[in-house]
């Protein structure tokens, strides 16, 4: 699809959609090929576990999630989980990480899905990148996932008990 796409007069928003926060899921190829309109509801998970998996792909967000749901699927007792490649954090499943040391908010450098809210808030000097394993986890104060739906100021206490990180 054209980089100069104009959404805002092509997409149409529904009569349906009132007050309250609602995303927008553009399904396209070449041409679009499915709007569609979803009430928005934040998620405040309880635990996160972190899973390595060298192998996951991620590059364009996919409608296709069936990845990450076999992933969740066989962490049961977590609400979300963090991928790890070659011991470096990347992403929740549906989130980038941000982690706070009490002075500044960093972002791990490996990442799955190069997100928007990401790259803005980078760009922005408001979230900076490093390298960030489970070892450097014990520095940081707070974790914010962000994606296009939820900021930095979506944030989170947490504690690690072996390979998972507790919300507060």
């Amino acid at each position: 699809m054209d980089n100069d796409f104009d959404f805002e007069n092509t997409i149409q928003i529904p009569n349906w959609v009132g007050e309250g926060l609602y995303r927008c899921r553009i399904s396209y190829a070449e041409n679009i090929e499915q709007v569609a309109f979803f009430s928005y509801q934040f998620k405040h998970p309880k635990t996160l576990q972190i899973v390595e998996n060298d192998n996951l792909k991620y590059d364009y967000k996919f409608e296709d999630r069936s990845s990450f749901q076999n992933i969740l699927s066989e962490n049961p007792d977590a609400d979300d989980i963090i991928i790890s490649q070659n011991g470096l954090l990347t992403d929740a499943s549906y989130a980038n990480l941000a982690f706070f040391d009490g002075i500044k908010w960093f972002t791990p450098s490996t990442y799955l899905l190069k997100g928007t809210k990401r790259d803005l808030l980078i760009t922005n000097q408001q979230l900076f990148v490093d390298e960030i394993r489970k070892a450097d986890l014990k520095k940081f104060k707070k974790i914010a996932l962000i994606n296009a739906m939820r900021d930095l100021d979506l944030n989170y206490d947490f504690e690690i008990i072996n390979n998972k990180i507790l919300i507060k």
